[in-house]
């Protein structure tokens, strides 16, 4: 397994070499995932794939810093919710409605 640099190099990559960094972060989450159970593996690359595109909608940085915060927290609340309150989760609340027609009028 791929040791993780120490922060300086990791800030150093951060800022001279973002492409060398972003490919460390998918390879070692790419080696997480091949090490864990082929049951897990599904879900582990639908949560990373998830990761990736809440990454991409950042405009910068901090901004991906931010979404990916309010992503876990998203997460966490669910789990407490989870432990909490385990009929909540599988509760529809949804609302279903008909679709109307448009009533076209011929012309005359």
């Amino acid at each position: 397994m791929q040791t993780l640099p120490s922060f300086d190099e990791l800030k150093a990559m951060a800022e001279n070499a973002p492409h060398e960094l972003e490919a460390l972060r998918n390879s070692m989450s790419e080696e997480i995932i091949e090490q864990s159970s082929q049951a897990m593996q599904p879900r582990l690359r639908a949560q990373m794939n998830h990761i990736n595109h809440v990454i991409a909608r950042g405009k910068n940085p901090n901004h991906i810093n931010i979404l990916l915060m309010a992503e876990l927290q998203q997460q966490l609340k669910r789990f407490a919710l989870a432990l909490n309150d385990p009929q909540a989760l599988t509760e529809h609340t949804a609302e279903v409605k008909a679709f109307a027609r448009p009533v076209y009028q011929a012309e005359s």
